[in-house]
């Protein structure tokens, strides 16, 4: 096939991966429409750039060479924009201004001072950089977000830059004197439309991927999260429970729950509504995970209760946990209401023993210490 050709198929095949993208671009969620309009665009630029190479194969005319390399210079800025909103980084125009000096410089080297090869490296450097920041955005994202479609992308620009870099080898070290890219009968020419269309078909692929897997995560953060607190919901909590007492139970390692009630909570209801109720449990919450960090997990049951499991903790580790819990949250103060407001809890604790058939059993002695510690006085750990 030559190259022309080439150019055409690859072109086509951008341009109808594009319009996938712009079908689906409704469906996404809001942090993610910026990055996929990005590169929609860019991949309508890279496209447009195949067109204009196919057509200065075939006419010869020298202004088409800096109008093609601009709109793909363009389009791979704009890969690299979409890679680093996808990865949550600062939006920043200066993402294309090396693309703008090398679209300037390209155009003089293309109708001032001639040159195929000076172009070739001028764009071939560019378009590295490029692929090359865009693959080190979604490496660092890597440690918040680790995803198979993000590995495919970080892969595939990896690919394309080899590619890069292996053609402008081969120009300047076997074809010095090239005059044109597009010529048939160059084996290495058939680079030209893989790079492309690697991009834009592959790419594509790829990246609307990388969204749906975002987004599937996402969903499956707010099926298993409390969206007042953010804390574990009582779904998870059960789950997690669950599978912690059925480990407890084959390891024969101790476990234990604490069962921790908001004090009057009615009260606080109805004395100051219940925006500052809301106020206060996610402010019982932050406590909690703040206090509880590193001794286990803890979650909001429902109401104004949370649960905190303490793997391998036995009965007197857990109490001592959980008059840590306690305390922190007695000794902190609410603001958002008309005077400051003080907050206090009690907790109930139970740890597992051989009777325990689930845990349930276990949930069960902790709510009965939980009505101990209320019926105590409250702001107690039984």
């Amino acid at each position: 096939m030559d190259p022309i050709t080439a150019f055409v198929i690859a072109t086509a095949f951008a341009l109808l991966n594009g319009a996938v993208l712009g079908f689906v671009h409704s469906a996404l969620s809001d942090d993610l429409k910026p990055s996929a309009s990005d590169w929609r665009i860019g991949t309508l630029l890279v496209a447009g750039g195949g067109i204009v190479l196919a057509a200065n194969g075939a006419s010869r005319v020298d202004w088409l060479i800096p109008v093609a390399n601009g709109c793909l210079l363009g389009g791979i800025a704009l890969y690299t924009r979409s890679i680093r909103r996808y990865a949550q980084r600062k939006d920043s125009l200066w993402v294309f201004v090396p693309a703008i000096i090398a679209a300037a410089l390209n155009a003089a080297f293309a109708l001032v001072w001639p040159s195929v090869a000076v172009r070739l490296v001028i764009v071939s450097l560019v378009m590295v950089a490029y692929l090359l920041t865009a693959t080190r955005e979604l490496w660092r994202h890597r440690r918040i977000e680790r995803t198979s479609s993000g590995n495919a992308m970080i892969a595939l620009c990896s690919f394309v830059n080899a590619l890069i870099l292996a053609r402008l080898a081969y120009y300047i070290v076997v074809a010095p004197d090239v005059q044109s890219i597009t010529t048939a009968g160059n084996i290495v020419n058939g680079l030209s439309p893989a790079l492309i269309s690697a991009m834009p078909v592959v790419g594509t692929t790829v990246f609307a991927l990388m969204c749906f897997e975002r987004m599937r995560d996402q969903m499956q953060r707010v099926a298993s999260t409390d969206a007042l607190t953010q804390l574990p919901n009582r779904r998870t909590i059960n789950e997690r429970a669950a599978s912690a007492f059925s480990e407890a139970k084959r390891t024969q390692r101790p476990l234990s729950i604490a069962v921790i009630d908001v004090d009057h909570f009615k009260n606080i209801n109805d004395q100051y509504g219940h925006e500052i109720g809301d106020v206060v449990l996610r402010g019982v919450a932050d406590a909690l995970a703040a206090n509880c960090r590193g001794f286990g997990m803890v979650g909001r049951q429902g109401g104004e209760e949370f649960v905190a499991l303490f793997d391998d903790a036995g009965a007197d580790e857990a109490q001592a946990i959980a008059e840590r819990l306690r305390a922190a949250i007695a000794d902190s103060t609410v603001s958002g209401a008309p005077r400051p407001l003080k907050v206090t809890v009690s907790v109930g604790v139970a740890s597992s023993n051989n009777n325990d058939a689930s845990f349930n059993d276990l949930l069960r002695r902790a709510d009965r210490a939980l009505y101990e510690a209320k019926a105590a006085g409250r702001n107690l750990v039984r």
